[in-house]
């Protein structure tokens, strides 16, 4: 008769004479990233990260920093010189409307095929496409709007009115800007124009200001024409959705003044940049941002003409 006790001599004397014995209960592994999803509060609003996925960001995209300095900044962070850069959209649930802060990339393959989640992760997340009653957008890159439609170009939001700063839609639907486009950069204005068309009769084009009760859009240009940030408040609480402010905290925070690759003015959004920051940081707001690692919410701290990014603790309680 097999006994526990005669069971566990048997294996332990299986295992000194060096039989490998077959696991039990061994979990496959998985070999994807579980869903990323993660919620916090801000007063009566309920705010949800969605991580839309990730891109590939690379050091030769940044430019006016000595030479070495990128390198050496994000060395210091232990980060080589290409990055997998989160792309993080935003859910504000509020007590009377529902909106979604960017879209995503969709189906797009523009910047690679690891993006393209929100809609699978806001049904993760319990809310369902027709539940969205807004899509705010900080500007109208393929990474925030491609999401608004699916293969066939149809609208994948349906009693969703568009939000979008009335100078960002005018840039990319302007036909001269498109002609002098050098060629690499008009796939940024098709897909603009392939995103936001479908939406033409129920797009609020809005020159700043508060665009719904306790969301305030703010005019941050340089990134493009119209990039905006959001600024959320209910009661005492704020959140600064900084979108695409700053590309990499560890190069954009030492060095504010750095251009990137995608930016329509480098200097502009470096001016732009410079203000937001001071701001969050002279307030100590939260933010959060696109392109930070999910879930994307820190705080930033001045150090000098310089900033230093700080995530924020893991909230716990909502």
């Amino acid at each position: 008769m097999l006994t526990r006790r005669s069971f566990g001599l048997s294996a332990l004397a299986a295992g000194a004479s060096g039989i490998a014995l077959p696991a039990l209960g061994l979990a496959p592994q998985a070999g994807v990233q579980v869903p990323g999803i993660y919620r916090r509060r801000i007063g009566d609003f309920e705010i949800t990260a969605i991580n839309d996925g990730y891109t590939a960001l690379t050091a030769d995209l940044f430019s006016g920093v000595p030479a070495g300095q990128i390198e050496a900044a994000l060395a210091a962070e232990g980060q080589g010189t290409t990055m997998p850069t989160a792309v993080n959209t935003f859910v504000v649930n509020t007590p009377t409307a529902t909106w979604l802060v960017d879209a995503g990339a969709g189906v797009s393959a523009a910047f690679g095929p690891n993006l393209g989640r929100t809609v699978e992760l806001l049904a993760a997340a319990g809310i369902s496409p027709e539940q969205i009653d807004g899509v705010i957008l900080t500007h109208a890159h393929i990474d925030h709007v491609e999401g608004l439609v699916d293969a066939s170009g149809n609208a994948v939001f349906a009693n969703a009115e568009i939000v979008l700063r009335e100078v960002e839609r005018a840039f990319w639907f302007d036909d001269g800007m498109l002609s002098q486009a050098p060629e690499a950069a008009r796939g940024l204005f098709e897909s603009a124009r392939r995103s936001l068309t479908p939406y033409a009769d129920r797009t609020r084009l809005v020159t700043g200001g508060e665009v719904a009760p306790g969301l305030e859009l703010i005019h941050a240009p340089g990134h493009t024409p119209g990039h905006s940030v959001l600024h959320v408040s209910s009661g005492d609480d704020q959140l600064m959705i900084l979108a695409d402010s700053f590309h990499n905290a560890a190069i954009h925070t030492a060095y504010p003044d750095a251009g990137f690759g995608f930016d329509t003015d480098a200097a502009l959004a470096a001016q732009s940049r410079r203000a937001q920051f001071d701001r969050v940081a002279a307030d100590g707001l939260l933010v959060a941002a696109t392109h930070v690692s999910f879930p994307g919410f820190g705080r930033i701290v001045a150090e000098g003409d310089r900033y230093r990014y700080l995530p924020a603790e893991w909230s716990f309680p909502l």
